[in-house]
């Protein structure tokens, strides 16, 4: 029997553009390729700017986890600067950040993945929903899509509780290098600690027993969509005078023994990915290739110690003892609502611990080394951020982002990144499921194919010779 094709594209209800092209045989995707089809710049758009424009403009990378790229940026630049962070401080960056989480932990479970498992009103944006596989009563199905329009509210709230701190939402203004340049007032505080409550009581109410439910409802999801059991995490919210303490453990966990991750272990491979080595002494530079032969995506695949790794909530539950199950779609969902709630109640927490008074910034003027790597974990999993600079310009940044690590392509041996094997061995039952079963796999990873790629026209990129210089940088491509 021949192999079938299934293309999903765009892959609906998830951040940015991402196609899923998958061989199925006797009913079982034999192969799959995923492809981000747009081209990220924000490397060259960093070039010559001064290295503090970082933490604004790297915020624009996306706009449902920016103060990810903020609050990593801005690590970058109390290392840059030798800053020195104040113990309220970071108790607001954290409050900040943790806000984030939770509005992007939010929408994802009830906007994007809900839809695949309850049967929505037949009305706008939900017209025409692909029900066959729909397993809850009537009861539920309506208790569920109320909790829908409950979610908006909840996640406009922690987006204001970002913003009473941020200035704004998405891109905040205040979580800086130094420290956080708001005032952390009696009135804001107050304001944020109702705002956490509500917010902790919608997680307690809807969001907790509808992870449950989904779960017994769909418990062979359990068994569809497993990876191959290897994660990776960069540690979450950070402590101390230098950033130096994660309150969140980082690790590398492969075969039941977790290390601690080293960012000079880390490469990026190109072999299928749209890019090809540029003529350099080096050989560490790449150019964009949109019509390189055997390509499949812009995005470039990320290696540790030439393996691939999954990131993500589920690693970071499993790597920090929060967790204990599997590797499967419903165990990414799953963790994903226990990380929900773990990070509610610190933020909460956190607030109740923060000591009003003026805001809690001291930057220094003159940078002390010319280069810093800085890490952090994101939404979706491990986010790094790096920059060489001169003076204080920029003259190479680079971003590896949680969606590179998840959606990478296949290595130059042939190796799957972890949605491509998670997809890989799925029996599509029947015609009616070949978009349902990988759909519902993909978005437990909650791609965010717009911190993978970004579009730019090539006239507008730097020369040739300014492209991804790698010198002094672990990050090169094989």
């Amino acid at each position: 029997m021949s192999k079938q094709k299934i293309l999903f594209s765009p892959v609906t209800r998830m951040s940015g553009l991402l196609t899923a092209e998958l061989a199925v045989e006797h009913g079982i995707v034999a192969e799959a390729d995923v492809s981000g089809t747009m081209f990220r710049g924000f490397e060259y758009i960093m070039r010559d700017r001064h290295i503090t424009d970082a933490v604004y403009l790297t915020q624009r990378i996306c706009g449902i986890c920016s103060t990810a790229h903020g609050a990593v940026a801005s690590y970058l630049l109390d290392s840059l600067y030798d800053n020195d962070i104040g113990e309220n401080a970071q108790y607001l960056r954290n409050i900040m950040f943790g806000a984030d989480f939770l509005q992007n932990h939010i929408r994802h479970f009830y906007f994007f993945g809900l839809p695949d498992f309850v049967i929505m009103p037949n009305e706008p944006p939900f017209l025409n929903q692909n029900c066959f596989d729909c397993r809850l009563d009537d009861s539920d199905n309506r208790r569920l899509s109320g909790h829908y329009i409950e979610a908006v509210k909840a996640a406009e709230k922690s987006h204001q509780l970002l913003a009473l701190f941020g200035g704004k939402a998405p891109h905040q203004h205040s979580f800086v290098h130094g420290g956080v340049a708001a005032a952390p007032t009696a009135d804001k505080i107050t304001q944020a600690l109702a705002l956490i409550r509500d917010i902790l009581d919608f997680i307690r109410r809807c969001l907790l027993p509808d992870t449950d439910l989904i779960a017994k409802c769909y418990g062979d999801y359990y068994h569809i969509g497993e990876t191959s059991g290897r994660f990776l995490s960069f540690g979450l919210f950070r402590f101390g005078g230098k950033n130096e303490h994660e309150l969140w453990r980082p690790g590398v966990l492969n075969d039941n023994r977790l290390t601690r991750p080293k960012v000079d272990l880390i490469r990026e491979d190109i072999a299928n990915a749209w890019f090809e080595q540029a003529e350099s002494p080096t050989k560490e530079e790449t150019l964009p290739a949109p019509r390189k032969p055997g390509a499949y995506t812009w995005s470039k695949a990320v290696l540790y110690r030439g393996r691939h790794y999954e990131g993500g909530p589920l690693a970071r539950m499993l790597i920090n003892g929060f967790y204990s199950g599997g590797t499967s779609t419903m165990d990414r969902i799953v963790a994903r609502t226990i990380e929900t709630h773990l990070i509610a109640e610190l933020v909460e927490e956190w607030l109740q611990k923060l000591r009003p008074g003026e805001p809690p910034v001291s930057q220094k003027k003159e940078t002390v080394r010319d280069q810093a790597i800085a890490v952090t974990d994101a939404m979706r999993g491990a986010l790094l951020h790096c920059a060489r600079i001169r003076g204080q310009q920029v003259e190479k940044y680079d971003i590896i982002t949680p969606t590179a690590w998840n959606f990478s392509p296949k290595d130059h041996r042939g190796n799957r990144g972890p949605a491509e094997t998670a997809l890989v061995g799925t029996e599509i039952l029947s015609p009616e499921l070949k978009y349902v079963i990988p759909g519902r796999i993909i978005r437990s990873f909650d791609p965010c194919i717009s911190c993978a790629t970004h579009l730019v026209e090539k006239r507008h990129l730097p020369a040739a010779h300014n492209i991804h210089d790698s010198n002094k940088f672990p990050f090169t491509s094989i």
